[in-house]
């Protein structure tokens, strides 16, 4: 027996049907005492549970939308159309088997959509180019942004574009090559910002490399600004240095006569580490602001070689 073949026929269970026009199914009033249940169309297998040939398991709905269709004609092209359409008080809900339904929580969180997951699953999976893309604050989609590079979440707002917060960590980064943990750029703000009331605004930590580098094109490597302590502190190496002091009277040199020139734009409190035509590494400190900046050379003891 075959199934329903146009618009008009009933729809027969367990056969192909098919129809030139939509099909509607809605729920009216019609029981004294209301609707009875919360929803209008179940699709399930009895007792969650089906034997099957197919290794996958069963899925409750398939919905495919149609493809891009260029007609020709004055129409044109007819877009690709979408699996599932959905529109309530969230868009579509999602739990996985593990999850138990919370329809408190359903009614607060209010998305489009809304994925629950376990202990061991996630709420919401996505995987491709970009595996999850979220626009906030109001921006204008921008294609050519996500196409640019292969992220797993691409945020672009008005605001921020990705905001995390945790207890062990707001936003954590992996890299298992030479690339970034976490990359930050600005055209005209900071790169990356970090601010702590009570702790270390920004930590480095290395094994075998540095801790933290900066560098320049023309500004300062590092600046380190305190209001009430030290701008750099330098927790000194434990080392068998002898306790014992000579006396010795360093001598100076000049800039002028070494052909090292010192920037006139300086500013109080800089400090420059520069070497010489021979290759012998001196500092200097900038005592007044420029232009034209004045500069002192930190004077140093006698020299000793490295054995560590």
């Amino acid at each position: 027996m075959a199934g329903a073949s146009e618009a008009g026929e009933d729809f027969s269970v367990g056969r192909t049907n098919e129809s030139e026009e939509r099909s509607l199914l809605i729920a009216i009033n019609g029981d004294p005492d209301g609707y009875q249940t919360d929803y209008v169309l179940t699709v399930a297998s009895a007792n969650n549970k089906i034997l099957t040939k197919n290794r996958d398991g069963v899925d409750a709905i398939h919905a495919v939308g149609t493809e891009e269709l260029p007609t020709g004609g004055a129409i044109g092209t007819i877009p690709e159309g979408n699996g599932v359409v959905a529109q309530g008080l969230n868009g579509a809900v999602g739990y996985v088997h593990a999850a138990t339904r919370d329809k408190l929580f359903e009614r607060n969180v209010r998305a489009g959509l809304l994925g629950i997951g376990g202990a061991g699953s996630p709420g919401v999976f996505g995987q491709g180019l970009n595996g999850v893309v979220g626009y906030g604050g109001g921006a204008a989609r921008d294609s050519a942004w996500e196409a640019a590079e292969a992220t797993g979440i691409a945020g672009n707002a008005l605001g921020v574009g990705v905001r995390g917060k945790g207890d062990n960590g707001g936003v954590r980064g992996e890299s298992t090559n030479a690339g970034f943990g976490v990359e930050g750029t600005s055209q005209l703000g900071v790169g990356v910002h970090g601010r702590s009331s009570d702790g270390t605004g920004v930590l480095g930590e290395s094994d075998r490399g540095d801790g933290v580098t900066g560098s320049a094109g023309e500004g300062v490597g590092g600046v380190f600004q305190s209001k009430r302590s030290a701008q750099l502190w330098l927790i000194p190496n434990d080392t068998d240095l002898p306790t014992q002091s000579a006396t010795m009277t360093p001598s100076a040199i000049s800039p002028q006569d070494r052909g090292m020139p010192l920037p006139g734009n300086g500013r109080a409190g800089q400090l420059i580490a520069a070497t010489t035509r021979v290759g012998e590494a001196t500092l200097w400190f900038c005592v007044n602001d420029g232009p034209p900046a004045r500069w002192a050379q930190v004077l140093l003891g006698h020299t000793f070689p490295g054995t560590a």
